[in-house]
């Protein structure tokens, strides 16, 4: 499993959104600020919206607006809505079946560190995020780092 940039741009629109309690941002302003093409924010808005997080009006004074509490909304929740499961390994997907399984000296190692990564991502929320971006950078600034 790789985090993706759609993973990437689901994070940074929700510190967006959580950066401006209560108020409605429109996509423009949310691709702008946050660097996501504007072209692919309505696809994350949807897929956020799908789990009730974000909530999006039409028209003048319109946008999108965070409507839960960030502090609900962990990276684990974002990387498995947007990604699916998390599986460091293909034998730790679940859906495949390893021959190897009980033989294979690296499986318990696996196990380890994917519990190790998603405990990391479990106990790590949006609003950690937002508390932890300097005031002046809360806009306009990428929050988690990928591959150019």
């Amino acid at each position: 499993m790789e985090i993706t940039r759609k993973t990437e741009y689901a994070v940074s629109a929700l510190v967006e959104l959580a950066s401006h309690p209560g108020e409605y941002i429109s996509s423009k302003v949310i691709a702008g600020r946050q660097e996501i093409p504007v072209n692919f924010l309505p696809q994350i808005i949807a897929l956020l919206g799908t789990r009730g997080w974000v909530v999006g009006v039409r028209g003048p004074g319109g946008g999108v607006r965070l409507e839960v509490d960030p502090a609900t909304i962990t990276l684990e929740d974002v990387i498995e809505l947007v990604e699916g499961p998390i599986a460091i390994s293909k034998c730790l997907a679940g859906d495949l079946e390893c021959p190897r399984k009980g033989e294979c000296p690296m499986q318990p190692i696996w196990i380890e560190a994917q519990q190790a990564f998603v405990d990391v991502l479990r106990s790590r929320t949006i609003a950690d995020l937002v508390q932890n971006t300097p005031e002046k950078e809360a806009s306009g600034r990428k929050y988690m780092s990928g591959v150019e």
